[in-house]
């Protein structure tokens, strides 16, 4: 499935408790992510890439599009199913 793509007005960002850290979610409709990682906007070919690459791997996965920046989401839905060595392995390819 191709990763979903929407400009970052249109989420809901929020915080949350995961393993003894806070970290940065967000949710469209009834999905809620977990932020991936963050991309300037020339670095935008590398979020559309790892986004391809998490994809591939079985994660659903959101782009979020501003100005100056792009936002790899990847769903939380996922996460405890999704097994860590392939999510790591595309981060880090």
């Amino acid at each position: 499935m191709l990763p979903l793509v929407l400009s970052h007005e249109l989420v809901h960002p929020f915080k949350f408790w995961h393993h003894n850290e806070i970290c940065e979610g967000m949710y469209s409709g009834a999905e809620l992510y977990r932020l991936c990682t963050t991309h300037l906007a020339e670095d935008r070919q590398k979020a559309f890439c790892l986004a391809l690459s998490l994809s591939e791997h079985g994660a659903q996965v959101c782009i979020t599009a501003m100005r100056n920046e792009y936002k790899v989401w990847v769903s939380l839905r996922a996460l405890p199913t999704a097994a860590l060595t392939p999510l790591e392995k595309a981060i880090t390819a």
